[in-house]
């Protein structure tokens, strides 16, 4: 693959510093990502886009006399693996950062841990609590007050379901928050809720509540729960005489699997995403160009947060200069502003060095025919 020239003339403005003619040190950048297991919807599109990034940055000496090596480890969406790969990485690897892990529970458990052995860690997990344990916590995702408020917003204001049947996973802080916020936004929307379900995320069998979401009569049902685990109670509830015209509304999680999984049947699905499918800049046409060329495959949200993620962790990098340390690379995570990446409105920042809560711009999207579309 040709080294991806738009991606260093992009992010050079954004650069803090350059790197020292003199010999620099080895640096490790380690990730612990769910490959395999109930987040791999996640971790797998992620991992597949780091690693196109950084042979890009590579062939294109991105990081110039700095030797950056990438190591990748499947915590298998197990928080105690999770926990180990990470310790492991800041201690023997002597890694300089940890992008990971995937979801709030691990990243919860993990960031005490991080904050303790002083490595900056970087994940998707989507609840700011994330954060509170210390400085050396980030995450990439804004928080579910800002963009499950901007879907339940669009949700009662142009699509105005009467009633609204919710559905989440009890046992994943970051899918209930996100439940509570589009519920909340919702209903001071003048939407009503039909009804209010938790299940767990080893959950299968749905034929009970099937039976509960047709009795309702609820004219929307809105998921906050794994992708494939939704269209399962969707296919179900179809099976059990749901309406065809019942408004489908799920959460950002709606952007991987989810269209394998439930086929026509989540065909109108409404939900909120990381990205513009067709992409929002240049940065992000080319990736989702050379991506589909990489694995034969269109990239998600998920390959496109990857992709972020890879910039803007090789960015702090590079700005904490020609021997970064873990701490200068926390500063330049924190410095960070405007950086062009192919997620949300084209560049990320974080506003508050106080409390580290991105911004980059969220979308409304549905899928229509199964491809992804923006809900306008």
């Amino acid at each position: 693959m040709k080294p991806m020239i738009s991606l260093l003339a992009a992010t050079s403005v954004a650069m803090l510093t350059s790197v020292s003619s003199a010999q620099a040190q080895e640096v490790k950048l380690g990730v612990v990502m769910s490959n395999t297991g109930t987040y791999a919807f996640v971790g797998t599109p992620v991992i597949n886009a780091i690693r196109m990034a950084f042979d890009e940055m590579q062939a294109s000496n991105y990081f110039g006399t700095t030797k950056v090596s990438l190591m990748i480890e499947d915590n298998r969406s197990n928080t105690q693996e999770a926990l180990a790969l990470l310790t492991r990485m800041a201690t023997r690897d002597n890694a300089v950062m940890v992008i990971g892990p995937v979801a709030t529970g691990e990243a919860m458990a993990a960031a005490p841990v991080a904050n303790e052995l002083k490595i900056p860690i970087f994940t998707t997990a989507t609840s700011p609590a994330v954060l509170k344990p210390g400085p050396w916590v980030f995450k990439v995702t804004e928080t579910a007050d800002q963009y499950m408020t901007l879907l339940g917003e669009h949700i009662a204001q142009k699509r105005k379901p009467k009633n609204c049947f919710n559905i989440t996973i009890r046992d994943n802080e970051g899918y209930i928050l996100q439940n509570n916020v589009f519920r909340d936004t919702i209903k001071k929307g003048g939407v009503a809720i039909a009804a209010e379900e938790s299940i767990l995320s080893a959950d299968t069998d749905f034929t009970a509540l099937a039976t509960k979401i047709v009795t309702s009569k609820a004219d929307c049902l809105f998921l906050s729960t794994p992708p494939e685990q939704g269209a399962n109670i969707i296919l179900q509830a179809r099976q059990a005489g749901m309406p065809a015209n019942t408004l489908l509304v799920g959460n950002t999680g709606m952007g991987a699997n989810f269209v394998k999984a439930g086929g026509s049947a989540v065909d109108g699905t409404v939900f909120s995403a990381e990205s513009v499918p067709t992409g929002v800049n240049d940065l992000a046409k080319t990736f989702i160009v050379n991506y589909t060329k990489r694995y034969n495959v269109t990239p998600d949200s998920w390959a496109m947060v990857g992709y972020s993620m890879a910039l803007i962790a090789a960015n702090a990098i590079k700005a904490a200069g020609p021997n970064p340390t873990r701490d200068k690379v926390r500063e330049a995570m924190l410095a960070t502003k405007n950086l062009p990446v192919v997620i949300g409105r084209g560049t990320w920042s974080i506003a508050d060095p106080v409390t580290r809560i991105p911004t980059f711009g969220y979308a409304v999207l549905k899928i229509q025919g199964g491809k992804f579309v923006e809900d306008k």
